[in-house]
């Protein structure tokens, strides 16, 4: 067990208020370094509140770590024979998929389109990890119902590369573009980015395209737009050469705005965000210094050519977005001065 989990161990056991965002930051340790010995631990935690959103925190590191015997465990404790989803606590649907417990397929699938959201949600994200040929008419049938809907399960077209061909890619592009809530569009871009890097393009034109709102940090799509683009392969170095060969004289300053915001949502994921839910998506490599000379050094020392300078040039220098990313500078050189540090601990030179 590590340090970590037995400091969480100390603060949920000694009566005192803790704080959600401490908890979370252990957790995220434990997540990245702990064994299935964490897991459990963390396990015997949770099932003492298993209800209660600080307990709830637990569960990240529980599936990153755990094993199918904990899993089994979990399923038998709160789902075999539970005739109502909405007493299964929240997060453990999602969980038994993410440990790849088949036995499991059968109750998700039946909750995908339940009445109780968070289940729903939970479903959809467990199913993703599992097997589904035996299931796969059913869920096309259930997307099938939902498409071109205005409000709808949000995370049911993540099972779209679960049940249904490339084929329906236009399909989900013309469902978020011309009829789904800017509520709902998560699920899509997401379950698009699941069909594989094929869909780099695809995912894109979502980025840029203002009517997916893809940013967006209220409705969640931001997290989504973040794992979408990782797991298809496209990069921060692709978006800022977008921008930066953007001609806003022609296409005008809004459209530009909207791209510089877009991009700086995706930053803030790469700076804070740890969480993995679904466990096969790709990551995005790219390091922090890469990032920091690809946006904010000179290529030269006579003229400002990094995206300040750019900025400067092209909406003034008073503009509201640079003070945004003159501070998203600051934070990209924190996290560049700890990453070179992480890798002289790991590497000892």
């Amino acid at each position: 067990m590590i340090g970590a989990t037995a400091r969480i161990i100390d603060m949920l056991g000694s009566g005192n208020k803790v704080d959600a965002s401490i908890i979370s930051a252990y957790t995220d340790v434990v997540a990245q370094y702990g064994t299935v010995k964490d897991a459990w631990e963390l396990y015997r935690l949770f099932v003492e509140d298993p209800h209660h959103y600080i307990r709830g925190l637990l569960l990240q590191p529980i599936m990153r770590c755990g094993d199918v015997a904990l899993a089994q465990d979990m399923y038998e404790r709160y789902v075999r024979n539970q005739t109502s989803s909405e007493h299964i606590p929240d997060g453990v649907l999602h969980v038994l998929g993410y440990l790849g417990y088949v036995e499991a397929a059968a109750d998700l699938v039946a909750w995908v389109n339940g009445p109780y959201g968070a289940a729903s949600v939970d479903a959809c994200l467990g199913l993703v990890h599992l097997p589904c040929e035996s299931f796969r008419e059913r869920l096309a049938t259930e997307l099938e119902q939902a498409v071109d809907q205005h409000l709808f399960d949000e995370f049911l077209p993540l099972l779209s590369f679960k049940c249904t061909t490339e084929d329906m890619i236009p399909r989900l592009v013309h469902w978020g573009e011309r009829h789904a809530s800017v509520d709902c569009n998560a699920g899509i871009i997401a379950g698009i980015a699941l069909f594989g890097e094929e869909q780099k393009d695809t995912i894109r034109s979502i980025l840029w395209n203002p009517l997916w709102e893809a940013h967006g940090t209220a409705t969640g799509s931001c997290v989504w737009s973040y794992i979408a683009m990782q797991h298809v392969g496209l990069t921060f170095r692709e978006l800022i050469q977008d921008i930066k060969s953007y001609d806003a004289s022609k296409a005008g300053v809004q459209d530009l705005e909207y791209r510089l915001e877009v991009l700086y949502e995706m930053l803030e994921l790469k700076l804070s965000y740890r969480v993995q839910p679904i466990r096969f998506a790709r990551r995005n490599e790219e390091s922090f210094a890469q990032i920091y000379s690809d946006l904010f050094s000179w290529s030269t020392e006579h003229k400002d050519d990094s995206i300040i300078g750019w900025m400067n040039d092209n909406l003034g220098y008073k503009h509201r977005l640079l003070k945004q990313y003159d501070e998203l500078r600051k934070r990209v050189e924190i996290r560049m001065v700890h990453e070179i540090e992480l890798e002289h601990v790991q590497t000892g030179s």
